[in-house]
């Protein structure tokens, strides 16, 4: 027992050493994202190499843009020696290129497949284009050769790519009317704005633009669209742009200038950008949170941290740039640190891209084994489960892909291999199901006919009769003949007593349990909520107080309004009218549990037509009882609404002044407590 003892603590011991070192080297956590879109901690997968500050006799001052030349050599935009650094990726000096007199302030830097640099001049006002050998061919400067830039519109500027043919795509500070993109013709002829960042429109934002002045929307932030903070452009010729606006964050943009990558997580304050050969991107905010997306826009991972002062390897103060190379090499460039920080993949990001790389390839079959590596070292890393269903999706096996999307997320890989296996089931059931069918009716004919003859059902029928005599059942059976004929039903309720408020709460009771099976049993597509996640008292307090709310609210204002309902009518008219949900609530949860993305129109079509029924008999309810026109009938419904919202605001006031008057009654209590132990 000792030597077990023993042992255990040694183990405890090693892994509490293991982490401390992991964490020494490490100084910040790195996320993904997990089943239900939340950032969830995994393993890291960049960590720190190192920190490179001096290369040779240089060093950086102020640095606000750094990019990967086709020698593979780094090229920073140093600003505060006004010239372009080219280091090697070691951090070498190779050379210096521009000075005071060339440049007035580098702040971004391209380099074209010939080894040319092109610099973006800000307080300068131009792009200067330097030779290889650091000599200066050529200035692009404001476009005057056309009226479509603008006459008040900025040329100043900030960030720069260049593609394949030539075109230059340049960021200018304080010009939102998009990216400016020059032509290498002449003196570079203005080709028109690209990919402009698009104003955040509300109802707000509208009202503004009808009202106010065009001087006046200047100096509304959300009227305005954010200008463009960095650029990037991969192999294909697509721009990447991002900026420091959540709603686009990070932007890929096609030759039309419309965004085709919709990202499924973003952090705000973007600066940098950067994308490799594998079509990897990169993003790196202002303050060091960096990410990494597939080339579809599907988070891996987001890691980093901010500086707090401790100078550690792996923290950062002002991100500006970033570099990503084909073997995820990442190089982060620090205007406040005036260094560049070399981050390198981990064993266990190697193993994602292993896979990731062979699933694009092609290779389906061999990308599972590193899939399968990447679940056994993280069973939470939800893409390594959407990547493996894909291969196994592609392989033909739907079951263990089906089984892999639900793991991942993945609803719409989930959809993809429902389909098919339905559809194989019901290739090699449908004809048992049919001859089911047709089984089960000629039997219940044959039954029927039989019955005629010698009544043998008459037991049954017997039975039935008497469970319908029960009073109860039968006052909870009339609310259902609100869909049948409702002026009927609202007379029984109202003159005949033909239903009790005891039978419109079941009523209200079956809708409640019937909506909560729906929520949490519905299938995997359509379920609105996480599994495993379960709220019944907060669902509980939903539906019973909004019911009763409305019903009070709807009394109260036909009883000013001179209706003749009293309150029991009118809660047993409001449960009567929700008898279509009900019908629909089961129709809903089985076609949940069978059907497809491809055939969600259907579910789509039961909740409208319930929706649309349960509206329709509350307006011919509160008509009938209280014997309104339409007209006036819609004017009450108008009123309760309102008067609702005025209620709930007017609890949630008296909600926090309750809160309030707790915390100062506590205050009180404990100040008193503490004086007095003081004293004794």
């Amino acid at each position: 027992m000792l030597k077990r003892t023993r042992s255990l603590l040694l183990l405890t011991l090693a892994l509490v050493l293991l982490c401390t070192a992991a964490s020494a080297s490490v100084p910040y956590r790195t996320f993904t994202l997990g089943v239900d879109g939340d950032l969830v901690q995994t393993q890291a997968a960049y960590e720190p190499v190192r920190t490179m500050t001096r290369f040779g006799e240089e060093t950086l001052k102020n640095p606000a843009d750094m990019r990967l030349g086709p020698d593979g050599n780094l090229y920073i935009a140093d600003d505060g020696n006004n010239r372009i650094l080219v280091i090697t990726q070691s951090g070498d000096f190779v050379k210096a290129i521009g000075d005071k007199k060339t440049l007035k302030s580098a702040q971004g830097v391209f380099v074209d497949d010939d080894l040319n640099v092109f610099v973006a001049d800000e307080k300068g006002r131009a792009v200067v284009v330097f030779s290889p050998e650091g000599e200066v061919i050529r200035e692009y400067t404001r476009p005057t050769n056309t009226p479509l830039f603008g006459e008040n519109a900025a040329f100043k500027p900030n960030k720069l790519v260049l593609d394949k043919r030539g075109n230059l795509y340049i960021a200018s500070v304080g010009n939102t009317n998009g990216i400016v993109q020059l032509s290498p013709v002449g003196d570079g002829e203005f080709l028109g704005y690209y990919g402009a960042n698009q104003s955040r429109v509300n109802w707000l934002t509208a009202i503004r633009r009808r009202i106010l002045s065009e001087e006046q929307l200047k100096m509304q932030a959300d009227v305005v669209p954010t200008s463009v903070k960095n650029l990037a452009i991969d192999e294909k010729g697509m721009v990447y742009t991002v900026s420091e606006a959540e709603n686009a964050a990070l932007r890929r943009l096609n030759v039309a200038g419309s965004n085709t990558l919709t990202p499924d997580y973003n952090v705000e304050r973007t600066t940098a950008v950067s994308v490799n050969s594998h079509g990897s991107i990169f993003t790196a905010s202002k303050d060091g949170n960096i990410m990494e997306y597939t080339s579809e826009g599907s988070t891996l991972f987001l890691f980093g941290a901010t500086d707090t002062g401790d100078q550690r390897v792996g923290t950062f103060k002002s991100v500006t740039g970033l570099v990503v190379t084909d073997e995820y090499n990442v190089f982060v460039l620090d205007e406040i640190l005036n260094s560049v920080q070399v981050l390198a993949a981990t064993e266990f990001t190697d193993l994602v891209h292993q896979a990731f790389t062979l699933f694009q390839d092609g290779k389906y079959a061999e990308s599972k084994v590193p899939w399968t590596e990447v679940l056994r070292m993280n069973s939470l890393f939800t893409y390594a489960s959407t990547g493996l269903g894909e291969a196994l999706y592609r392989e033909g096996n739907f079951d263990l892909a089906l089984s892999s999307f639900r793991n991942g997320g993945n609803r719409k890989g989930y959809s993809d291999a429902f389909w098919e296996l339905r559809s194989d089931w019901l290739h090699r059931n449908l004809g048992v199901i049919l001859l089911w069918i047709i089984g089960i009716a000629v039997v219940l004919k044959i039954a029927g006919i039989i019955d005629r003859k010698t009544h043998f059902l008459a037991p049954v029928r017997t039975v039935k009769g008497k469970i319908g005599d029960i009073g109860f059942l039968k006052k909870v059976g009339w609310c259902f003949t609100m869909m049948r004929n409702p002026f009927d039903c609202c007379y029984g309720i109202k003159r005949e007593k033909r239903s009790s408020i005891p039978a419109a709460v079941c009523v209200v009771v079956i809708f409640f349990i019937l909506q909560v099976v729906n929520k949490y049993f519905s299938g995997f597509l359509f379920k609105t909520v996480q599994e495993g996640e379960y709220e019944l008292l907060r669902d509980a307090v939903m539906t019973f107080g909004a019911f009763l709310l409305l019903t009070i609210c709807c009394y109260l204002v036909c009883t000013i309004q001179e209706g003749e309902a009293r309150f029991r009518d009118i809660f047993i008219g409001s449960a009567a009218a929700l008898t279509p949900m009900i019908i629909a609530l089961p129709i809903r949860l089985l076609l949940s549990n069978v059907l497809t993305f491809n055939e969600d129109f259907f579910l789509t079509l039961v909740d409208v037509v319930a929706y649309g029924f349960t509206a329709v008999l509350i307006i011919l309810e509160l008509m009938y009882l209280n014997d309104y026109s339409m007209k006036k009938t819609l004017g009450i419904i108008i009123v309760t609404l309102f008067t609702v919202l005025v209620t709930v605001a007017l609890l949630f006031v008296v909600y926090v002044l309750i809160g309030q008057l707790v915390d100062f009654v506590s205050s009180i209590y404990g100040e008193v407590v503490y004086r007095f132990v003081r004293k004794v």
